[in-house]
């Protein structure tokens, strides 16, 4: 194998200015220095809060990630961990914890999706926030028939498939082609809407709000659903 998945990874999605804003967003929600990023994938977003004076802990299920991220973007301040983000007994409490790019949207079900909100919710110190986003429903529609993307990465040929199946689901399908053999990375995302999040906040007795409106950003609202919630 020619490069890792969480090099090809890298080459597919990397977006300097969405991390610019992801930045921003954290950097005017958060009241302390200590954050966890949750589905931390390559560690881009933990370097970049890292050089900001964060003190963070990062972790993904995902260990070639985690592997990039210690090789690329660690800096002393910066901890990494192959860990799930639905048991969080292993880490302290934070200022602010952070999920984003969808990664809530790799919950199985509402159940998994609460598991989460209860573990961010006991690892908040009191006043801490809670910024994730989600698929916005819209996508179900836009997916419904298959996007087809195809290119070259690391002089390595590709595809990405993406499209909505079971009414409530959006699967991807990413094949590279290395020489005489494929390499191909399938997922599965759930799509959730407002009402079913917001009660589950409700639940875990965050006060919360789903964000509107962030100011210069580049956040695209009718393709990704934002929500702060406070534990107080």
């Amino acid at each position: 194998m020619k490069h890792t998945f969480a090099e090809y990874y890298h080459a597919l999605v990397y977006d300097e200015k969405a991390y610019i804003d992801y930045e921003d967003w954290v950097i005017r929600e958060s009241k302390g220095k200590t954050l966890l990023e949750c589905a931390c994938g390559p560690g881009h977003l933990s370097y970049r809060l890292g050089l900001k004076g964060f003190q963070v802990d990062a972790l993904d299920i995902d260990s070639s990630m985690i592997d990039y991220a210690n090789k690329h973007n660690k800096l002393a301040n910066v901890n990494y961990f192959c860990e799930t983000m639905f048991d969080l007994s292993k880490f302290k409490t934070y200022d602010t914890i952070i999920i984003f790019l969808d990664s809530l949207n790799y919950s199985l079900n509402l159940e998994e999706f609460k598991l989460f909100l209860n573990q961010a919710y006991l690892h908040l110190n009191k006043d801490g926030v809670l910024l994730f986003d989600i698929h916005h429903p819209n996508r179900l529609d836009e997916f419904k028939d298959e996007y087809v993307e195809e290119g070259v990465l690391l002089d390595t040929n590709y595809q990405w498939s993406i499209q909505t199946i079971d009414n409530s689901t959006i699967h991807h399908n990413i094949v590279f082609y290395e020489n005489n053999q494929t390499i191909i990375n399938h997922v599965e995302q759930k799509v959730f809407y407002p009402d079913e999040v917001e009660s589950l906040l409700n639940d875990v007795s965050f006060d919360f709000e789903r964000v509107l409106d962030l100011g210069d950003t580049e956040f695209v609202f009718d393709e990704k659903l934002y929500y702060r919630a406070r534990k107080v």
